[in-house]
C-alpha cells in the first residue's frame, strides 16, 4: 500500500469515527429537558408548595439582581457519566443565567444515585466559591436529604444560594422573603415547616465551555443506551406535571458555566 494510500484510509477511519460519534452527541443533546419553570421537579421528589416557593424566591432574585437560580430534580443523570457531566450540561444547553453575565446557578439532585450538585455561573463565581458551594450542600440540603425530605432541601439550598448572591449585590437578602403558599398537612412530618427564617443567611454570612467534550464524556459510561427507555424516558418523560411558574418564568438568559460549584453523595 503507497503512503497516499495509507493517508486516505487513516483520514477515512476518522472520518468514520467522527462521524458515529456525532450521532450520540446530537442525541444526548436533544434528549436533555426543556425548562418550565426555575424549578424543575422531574424525579417528582418536591412538594408542591416548596416548588412555589421556590419559584417566587427565584422570580424575586432575577428580578432585584439578574441572576437566575434553576432546581432540578432527576431520577437519574445517565446516560451521562456524571452528575458532574449531567449538570454541566444542563446548565450549558439552558443558558441559566443573564447572557453575558454568566449570573446562574443550578442545584440538581438526582435520586437514584443520590447525589446533588450546585453549578455556578462564571459570574458568580466570586460570590458562590466552591467552598461556599460546599457549605451550602453540607449545611442547608444534605441534613434534610438525609432525613428523607427532598423537598425541604431543595427549597433551602435555594434560600442559601440567594443569601450569598444577596450578599455580593448589597442587598438586603429580607427582600427576598416572598410570599409562599400555605402548608398541607398530608405531607408528613416537614409539612409545618414554613419558609425558612433568616437567621439561615445570617449563619451563612456570619462564617464567612466545553460542552461538547462533556457530552462525550457522558457516554463514557451508559449502561442504557440513548432513546426511548433511557435518558428520555426516566427525565423527559416527567415533564407532565410538578411545575408552577405562575407567569414569573420567561426563560433563562443564555448565560455560562465554567464547572465551578461544588459536589455532594449523601
Amino acid at each position: 500500500m503507497s503512503k497516499l494510500q495509507r493517508s486516505g484510509l487513516f483520514f477515512a477511519i476518522v472520518l468514520y469515527m467522527a462521524s458515529g460519534l456525532s450521532a450520540p452527541l446530537y442525541l444526548s443533546a436533544q434528549n436533555l429537558p426543556r425548562p418550565r419553570g426555575f424549578v424543575n421537579d422531574f424525579a417528582r421528589v418536591m412538594r408542591q408548595q416548596d416548588i412555589q416557593a421556590a419559584e417566587n424566591l427565584a422570580a424575586a432574585v432575577q428580578n432585584k439582581t439578574g441572576a437566575q437560580i434553576a432546581l432540578v430534580t432527576v431520577q437519574t443523570f445517565e446516560p451521562f457519566a456524571s452528575l458532574d457531566d449531567f449538570s454541566l450540561a444542563l446548565a450549558e444547553s439552558w443558558g441559566i443565567g443573564a447572557g453575558g453575565a454568566d449570573t446562574g446557578v443550578l442545584l440538581v439532585l438526582a435520586v437514584s444515585e443520590r447525589e446533588v450538585r450546585i453549578e455556578v455561573g462564571y459570574g458568580l463565581e466570586g460570590a458562590i466559591t466552591d467552598a461556599r458551594a460546599g457549605r451550602i450542600l453540607d449545611e442547608a440540603v444534605i441534613p434534610a436529604f438525609r432525613a428523607g425530605d427532598f423537598s425541604r432541601g431543595m427549597l433551602q439550598g435555594s434560600h442559601a444560594i440567594a443569601g450569598f448572591i444577596a450578599q455580593e449585590k448589597g442587598i438586603d437578602p429580607a427582600q427576598f422573603r416572598v410570599a409562599q403558599a400555605p402548608r398541607q398537612t398530608h405531607y408528613g412530618a416537614g409539612a409545618g415547616l414554613g419558609i425558612i427564617p433568616l437567621f439561615l443567611f445570617i449563619m451563612f454570612f456570619s462564617r464567612g465551555g466545553f460542552f461538547p467534550f462533556l457530552l462525550l464524556g457522558g457516554m463514557a459510561r451508559r449502561r442504557r443506551g440513548f432513546g426511548s427507555g433511557s435518558f428520555g424516558s426516566s427525565i423527559g418523560g416527567a415533564s407532565r406535571g410538578g411545575f408552577s411558574g405562575g407567569g414569573s418564568f420567561r426563560g433563562f438568559g443564555g448565560g455560562g458555566f465554567g464547572g465551578g460549584g461544588a459536589f455532594r453523595r449523601f
